[in-house]
C-alpha cells in the first residue's frame, strides 16, 4: 500500500509540473500566489533559529541513512531503508512542487556581449574600483545590513555552519526553498559577501532566475552605495572579465593591466581570474553572467 502511495504521489507531482509547463500563465499564477508566499512563511518560521535549519535537516537525513545502512548490513535494515527512501522522496516532491514553477517560468535568453562592449564595461568598472574599493564590512555586519539593502527589512541571511557542501557545489551562497533560508559561506572573500547576501534575498521576492536575481541585486546595491556598491561592481567585473577572457585574451590582459595594485590583489583574491564565475550546481535557473551582458549593452 505504501509503495502505491509513493507511486501515486510521484505521478501526481510530475503531472502537475507538466501541466504548469504546458500552461505558463497557470504556472506563473501558482508561482506568485502560492509558492512565493509559502517560501516567505517558511523564511519567517526559520528566521528565529540561529543555525541554518536546512543544514540540520540534511544532517538528520544523512544520519538516518547511515543508521539504516548499518542495520541493512546486519541483515535487518531493509524496512529502515524503505522508510528513509520515502522520507527523502517526500522532500524531493515537496521541493519540486514548491520550486518547480519557478524553474518552469519563462526566462529571457541571455544574449552574448561583444568583446568591445565587454572591454568598455571592464574599463569603466576598473576605473571606479581603482578609486574606491572597500573597506568591506565583517561577515556579521554585512549579513545584518543586507536585508535593508535588499528592501526586505526583517528578513535574515544566515552564515552556513558547514560550508563544505557549498564548496562542493562551487557556490558561495544558496537559497533553500524548503526552509526559505538565504545562506552564504562565511569564509568567502569579504569583498564578495555583501552582493552575494543581497542576491540570495532576491530569490525570496519571487525571482528564481539567477541572471534576473543578479540584476535586481545590482540595482539594490548600487542604490545603497558604499561597500555594497563596490561588492556589486566586483561581481560584475568578475563576470565581464571571465567572458572577455574567453573572447579576446589581449583585451583581457589590457584590462588587467589597468587595475591598480590594490584592486588587482583584491580581484585575484576573489577568484577573478577564473574563466567562469558560476557555481557547478544551483537550485535555480538562468545565466549568472547575464549581469555583465546587460551592463555591457547599456
Amino acid at each position: 500500500m505504501k509503495h502505491i502511495r509513493c507511486r501515486v504521489a510521484l505521478t501526481l507531482t510530475v503531472a502537475a509540473l507538466v501541466a504548469l509547463w504546458r500552461w505558463p500563465r497557470l504556472g506563473g499564477w501558482v508561482w506568485r500566489c502560492a509558492c512565493v508566499p509559502a517560501m516567505g512563511w517558511l523564511h519567517r518560521a526559520t528566521a528565529g533559529v540561529a543555525f541554518p535549519v536546512a543544514e540540520a535537516v540534511a544532517g538528520a537525513l544523512l544520519a538516518l541513512l547511515g543508521a539504516a545502512l548499518v542495520r541493512a548490513a546486519a541483515g535487518g535494515g531493509v524496512r529502515a531503508l524503505r522508510r528513509w527512501w520515502r522520507a527523502a522522496l517526500a522532500i524531493v516532491l515537496a521541493l519540486a512542487l514548491l520550486w518547480g514553477p519557478g524553474w518552469i517560468a519563462p526566462v529571457g535568453a541571455s544574449t552574448r556581449a561583444e568583446s568591445g562592449s565587454l572591454a568598455e564595461l571592464c574599463a569603466a568598472l576598473i576605473d571606479r574600483l581603482n578609486g574606491s574599493c572597500g573597506p568591506f564590512p565583517r561577515t556579521g555586519e554585512a549579513l545584518d545590513r543586507a536585508p535593508v539593502v535588499a528592501g526586505l527589512p526583517g528578513r535574515v541571511v544566515k552564515a552556513a555552519r558547514f560550508p563544505g557542501w557549498m564548496a562542493l557545489a562551487g557556490a558561495w551562497g544558496m537559497f533553500v526553498p524548503l526552509t526559505g533560508e538565504a545562506l552564504v559561506d562565511p569564509g568567502m572573500p569579504a569583498p564578495l559577501l555583501p552582493f552575494t547576501a543581497v542576491h540570495e534575498l532576491m530569490h525570496l521576492t519571487g525571482i528564481a532566475d539567477e541572471g534576473a536575481a543578479n540584476l535586481a541585486a545590482w540595482e539594490r546595491c548600487l542604490s545603497a552605495g558604499g561597500p555594497f556598491a563596490d561588492s556589486a561592481r566586483l561581481w560584475a567585473l568578475r563576470y565581464a572579465m571571465g567572458q572577455l577572457l574567453q573572447q579576446d585574451e589581449d583585451a583581457w590582459l589590457a584590462a588587467r593591466r589597468r587595475m591598480g595594485d590594490g584592486l588587482l590583489e583584491t580581484f585575484i583574491r576573489c577568484g577573478g581570474e577564473a574563466r567562469a564565475a558560476s557555481p557547478r550546481f544551483s537550485l535555480t535557473t538562468g545565466d549568472y553572467g547575464a549581469l555583465a551582458v546587460a551592463l555591457a549593452g547599456q
